[in-house]
């Protein structure tokens, strides 16, 4: 199979993947997910750490004001990366534009991760100290920070963060 009929493939089983996980999501669990995603992410880590519920309803709080603040600057970037896809793909690029794009887009990248940092540093400042040693254990043991958008990994394993001395990375 050539690689573009398995990338076509590879398509079409995603799209059947995604269409089956749409039905079967008539089970619900915590805050709307699928029965069987419920005790991941959010939920599972709030039982690690033994959240009470006022830092629950922190945290619940903190996130719904983060993803107001974030989409004016989700949309920016969706805009960033659609000028250096336009400049790249032109038919005759022209390196100043692409280099600007790319530098405008790297720029964006590094306001996304000081806003990332922010927001981490907002959520822990809601832990007690005993709180705070565990999701340092947690962190250590899944080898990133909370959730993959946190310490550099980017979103969908964009980019990894340097190696931690004394601790090995996969």
């Amino acid at each position: 199979m050539t690689k573009r009929g398995f990338l076509g493939a590879a398509a079409i089983l995603s799209v059947a993947t995604v269409a089956a996980a749409a039905s079967a999501t008539a089970q619900t669990g915590d805050e709307g997910r699928p029965a069987r995603h419920a005790r991941r992410g959010g939920a599972a880590l709030a039982e690690y750490l033994g959240l009470t519920d006022q830092q629950k309803a922190d945290w619940r709080a903190l996130h719904e004001q983060r993803r107001d603040e974030m989409k004016p600057v989700m949309e920016e970037g969706r805009a960033l990366r659609k000028k250096l896809r336009e400049a790249v793909e032109a038919a005759s690029p022209d390196p100043k534009t692409v280099g600007e794009a790319t530098l405008a887009l790297e720029a964006h990248h590094q306001k996304v991760r000081a806003e990332r940092e922010a927001f981490r540093q907002k959520l822990e400042a809601t832990l007690d100290p005993t709180q705070k040693e565990k999701l340092k254990a947690f962190e250590a043991a899944r080898g990133w920070g909370m959730g993959r958008g946190f310490r550099g990994h980017g979103f969908r394993g964009q980019r990894q963060a340097p190696p931690v001395e004394g601790q090995v990375h996969p």
